[in-house]
């Protein structure tokens, strides 16, 4: 695997972060927002950029709270593992960008005939944390510009960089580092 600017990829994911979100603001002018998340799957190095809405979410939550999965979103948490699953949302991967090339994330294809190793895949979890980390650094540099300042959000409103396979608590944690 080759050397990896992070100040590259952090300086273009804030720049395709502002545009993206300006122009879906645009777009939804009247909307008020209670979150806005980066949905990653960084093992791929894929950025999706999400929002929802409480009326969205309200909408979700009856449906959920009524239907054949009625039993499972009664407590708080689970109602809030809901609002914040951002494969639930109304605005769900508006844009998506992948910050590295195949050839950035795999190397050569020479390499294709080798078997993977421990060592392939702590480096393989590491490589995936680093970037999980610059997200949420750019995520945080995010709410400095005036793009951020101009989403109509709710008093409440959270932001997050989350991995596909990690929960709300563990993507907290990861953004107050930098908070």
């Amino acid at each position: 695997m080759q050397e990896i600017d992070f100040n590259k990829i952090q300086n273009e994911l804030l720049a395709f972060t502002k545009t993206e979100v300006s122009k879906f603001l645009a777009a939804h002018p009247d909307e008020v927002f209670y979150a806005f998340a980066f949905d990653c799957n960084a093992e791929d190095a894929e950025v999706n950029l999400c929002f929802n809405t409480e009326s969205a979410f309200s909408t979700l939550l009856a449906e959920s709270q009524s239907g054949k999965y009625k039993a499972s979103y009664q407590t708080v948490e689970q109602i809030n593992e809901l609002r914040y699953n951002t494969g639930d949302w109304e605005y769900q991967s508006f844009a998506t960008t992948y910050v590295l090339s195949e050839e950035e994330l795999f190397g050569d294809d020479e390499d294709d005939d080798h078997e993977e190793t421990e060592d392939d895949e702590g480096a393989a979890n590491e490589h995936t944390q680093n970037l999980l980390l610059h997200f949420s650094k750019t995520l945080v540099e995010f709410t400095k510009t005036e793009e951020y300042q101009k989403i109509h959000k709710t008093p409440d409103f959270k932001i997050f960089c989350i991995d596909h396979d990690e929960n709300l608590d563990e993507a907290e944690l990861r953004m107050s580092s930098f908070s």
